[in-house]
């Protein structure tokens, strides 16, 4: 499970005696991604899969909507909550009316009407539409980004969550994700593709299922109709675009951010060196525990362990030969 950042945020001020630490956001935020990078167990960041293909594809939605929805029904798109309302409940002169008629609608045609017409910034990017009783939802921007909207109802069947949307495949090359820590794996169909071992990658056999990477950029030896799915390691990011850490990882995170602001006080020679050691100290102590921590197996894992290296004990006799010096018990 990953944490807001600002829970590290509010640890440091606290420990440094900062009262307004606005300021220091960006540059904390940048440090926080470089302490879980240097933590780096085998739980720190996501694994999450993208999908290619030669043409791009929009991610939809589907829900299910009664002909009668019921009072305070709702349906929450992108974090954007719009109510099924009977405004014969409301009274005219209250200021909740006022608020909440820009996201009123009583049925569906209405709900598509609202929708569409929403000013909400996080609903500019998707239309509705309808077929017979379903609420069709579909991201303007075709690709990945919109299978990670959200999508909330309290009574209303969601028959498809947002899902469905592929990047493009363009001239045998794909553009990786902007937040991917690490490329894992690359697969066609039910091939898995391998890097090339070329020093001329430009002179890679279009016979052969290989690819290599140029900065954020994958390229293919040879043109895929099917669709590419790639296999990554990414870090989460909170709604306002801030790295989340993992649980657990707060504290040593917090002493990796307070050494670093406390080295730039320590080059404009505000600061002894022994508080900087001690905070470097501190920190190696906290990144070695947490990514012990995150590397020890769990119970179940330890019990996979045994049963392999049982399988891996030699079978002995029960009547073990004379002391020779190696053989016996």
């Amino acid at each position: 499970m990953h944490v807001p950042v600002n829970r590290v945020f509010n640890n440091v001020s606290r420990n440094l005696g900062l009262k307004n630490f606005t300021e220091n956001l960006d540059s904390w935020a940048e440090w926080a991604f470089e302490a879980e990078q240097y933590i780096g167990s085998n739980k720190t960041f996501l694994q999450k899969e993208i999908v290619y293909s030669t043409e791009a594809t929009a991610a939809t939605a589907t829900i299910e909507i009664d002909t009668n929805p019921s009072d305070m029904s709702y349906i929450d798109v992108n974090g954007t909550r719009f109510y099924f309302v009977n405004t014969d409940n409301i009274v005219l002169n209250d200021d909740f009316y006022i608020e909440i008629k820009a996201s009123v609608f009583l049925t569906l045609i209405e709900a598509v009407n609202v929708l569409n017409a929403s000013h909400y910034e996080n609903l500019q990017e998707i239309s509705a539409s309808t077929s017979g009783t379903t609420l069709i939802l579909t991201c303007l921007e075709k690709g990945d980004r919109g299978n990670h909207f959200t999508l909330e109802s309290d009574v209303f069947k969601i028959s498809k969550f947002f899902s469905g949307g592929k990047e493009k495949i363009d001239n045998k090359q794909i553009r990786l994700p902007e937040n991917m820590v690490k490329l894992i794996n690359i697969r066609t169909g039910n091939t898995i593709l391998e890097p090339t071992s070329s020093q001329f990658k430009s002179s890679v056999s279009d016979l052969l299922n290989r690819y290599y990477t140029n900065g954020n950029r994958v390229n293919f030896s040879k043109d895929y109709t099917s669709d590419i799915t790639v296999s990554y390691l990414t870090v989460p990011l909170s709604v306002e675009g801030y790295p989340m850490i993992l649980q657990g990882h707060e504290e040593a995170v917090a002493h990796y951010i307070m050494w670093k602001h406390k080295l730039i006080d320590y080059y404009a020679g505000q600061v002894p060196q022994y508080i900087v050691k001690d905070l470097e100290k501190r920190w190696y102590y906290l990144c070695g525990k947490v990514r012990g921590d995150d590397n020890m197996p769990t119970s179940i894992e330890l019990l996979k362990i045994g049963k392999i290296w049982n399988a891996k004990v030699p079978i002995t006799s029960h009547n073990p030969p004379l002391y020779d010096g190696l053989n016996s018990y």
